[in-house]
């Protein structure tokens, strides 16, 4: 189902209003390579967040996601 002009819009705007993910560490991390996945370790600067982005599918990974990666 194709979305109308207002939600793409508002969608749009949650996402502007959340901010860009950059590389943490002051930009210097690197992907690397976890059972499998390419990740990279990113920070959010409106939020504050850190988390992980699947740099071969260009999606952050869940917390959940990130616990059974790691063995938590």
């Amino acid at each position: 189902m194709a979305e109308t002009l207002a939600e793409a819009l508002d969608a749009r705007q949650r996402r502007d209003e959340q901010g860009t993910w950059v590389p943490a560490c002051g930009g210097t991390e690197t992907p690397f390579r976890m059972r499998g996945y390419k990740l990279l370790y990113v920070w959010q600067r409106a939020t504050g967040r850190h988390a992980y982005l699947n740099v071969e599918t260009d999606m952050i990974l869940s917390d959940a996601e990130v616990d059974a990666l790691f063995n938590r």
